[in-house]
């Protein structure tokens, strides 16, 4: 008896645990049902945001920041100069940076935001100043339904900025990486002693996201046309990449790269475009309005010489000038060189001075070899020179020198 009363006590008591499980789980799935519903309803402020607020409203509030920038992620295509469109991720942006709020559809996209194209848009910043870049990840509209790379989260990596854990940009050291509808941003704070050339790209599974083209580049300077004490008439960015068109029609389809260390790139690019589109699409390039570099007699140029991607090794070889490197990595150097050959792996960057001779007096002099006419800038890594199997459809631009005269013309 005493056995049997036990049994429909413990029997009783499990019973009423599996009440208690059942209304536990109703309640769980109202309450994510409420949450997935508020996210919904607007960009959604990941953590870490928060903490970090007060610091923010105080800089606000005095006036000390300098400007926001609003960086989308999103993704879409980029035809190439063989007639291919290759699917891409990347950072695009309203005009001005402005923020323009969530992206929902492919029509505000269109209609919101600038068209995409790799690499992103320069930042520029000054030494000594704070700025806050604002990351919204506006989501993915070229993707297969069933890919899942709709919910793919992205982060930005200040490369080369000695920043503190909270805005490095590597997922969850210490906070969570950025996915669609959703917002963070990065507080930077530039030390009056820091200028150069750096870069920012994706930090979430970056051997991917790298790839497929989230990556920009960060101009830091003190004073217009000056760098490490150094003074030129003209800058230009050349900025080396690769991409794999299959893998990235891969990633479209399915959501994921099989075989993820197994890139073979097939087509080598500066400033996002194979020769000689990089010459003049507006979209092709970081400078205006493309990647060849002109000069006009006795001028000093700059070139920011930069590199990213998953193994290619370039060799940035300009015919007919010698280069003196002053700054590697954002940092000045302390014996510079000359060189007319300079390799350049994937992350590097390199800041490079190139005196133009004023050859006013020696324009028919070809036995002085100095004088103004087009020459080529390219990778000599051959491989490089190549994209899609043709040459040279790969990773060159134009050195463009002219006459001093020809610059009222122009």
């Amino acid at each position: 008896m005493t056995a049997n009363k036990a049994y429909l006590s413990g029997n009783s008591t499990i019973h009423s645990f599996i009440k208690l499980s059942k209304l536990f789980y109703y309640f769980t799935f109202l309450i994510t049902f409420i949450f997935i519903m508020a996210v919904n309803a607007a960009e959604k402020t990941i953590p870490g945001n928060a903490i970090m607020e007060s610091e923010f409203n105080e800089l606000r509030n005095k006036g000390r920041i300098e400007k926001e920038f609003h960086l989308y992620a999103i993704d879409g295509y980029q035809r190439m100069a063989d007639g291919k469109s290759i699917y891409i991720w990347g950072f695009t942006h309203a005009k001005g940076f402005a923020d323009v709020g969530e992206i929902k559809t492919k029509e505000e996209r269109d209609s919101k935001l600038l068209p995409l194209k790799v690499p992103g848009d320069e930042i520029r910043l000054r030494s000594g100043k704070n700025y806050v870049i604002v990351l919204h990840n506006a989501g993915w509209y070229e993707t297969e339904e069933h890919s899942g790379v709709n919910h793919v989260s992205h982060t930005i990596h200040f490369h080369g900025l000695d920043l503190i854990p909270y805005v490095d940009g590597v997922p969850k050291l210490p906070y969570p990486a950025v996915f669609p509808g959703e917002v963070f941003r990065y507080l930077l704070t530039i030390p009056d002693d820091i200028e150069g050339s750096y870069m920012g790209h994706c930090h979430v599974d970056s051997t991917n996201h790298i790839m497929a083209g989230m990556y920009f580049p960060l101009i830091i300077e003190k004073k217009p046309k000056r760098i490490y004490g150094y003074k030129f008439d003209r800058e230009y960015t050349i900025f080396f990449s690769e991409i794999d068109s299959e893998y990235m029609e891969m990633l479209r389809t399915l959501g994921h790269i099989r075989r993820g260390l197994d890139w073979e790139s097939d087509y080598f690019m500066i400033n996002g475009r194979i020769f000689t589109e990089n010459l003049k699409n507006p979209l092709a390039t970081v400078n205006d309005p493309g990647s060849r570099i002109v000069a006009y007699d006795g001028e000093t140029i700059l070139i920011r010489l930069m590199a990213i991607g998953y193994d290619h090794i370039y060799i940035w070889h300009p015919h007919g000038h010698h280069g003196l490197t002053i700054g590697k990595d954002g940092r000045k150097l302390k014996s510079p060189f000359e060189h007319d050959s300079l390799r350049i792996g994937s992350g590097e960057r390199y800041d490079i001075l190139y005196k133009i001779p004023d050859a006013t007096s020696k324009r028919l002099c070809l036995s002085c070899n100095i004088g103004p006419g087009i020459s080529i800038a390219h990778d000599h890594n051959m491989k490089g020179m190549v994209s899609a199997g043709v040459y040279p459809h790969g990773a060159m631009t134009i050195f463009d020198i002219r006459s001093k005269d020809s610059k009222i013309t122009e």
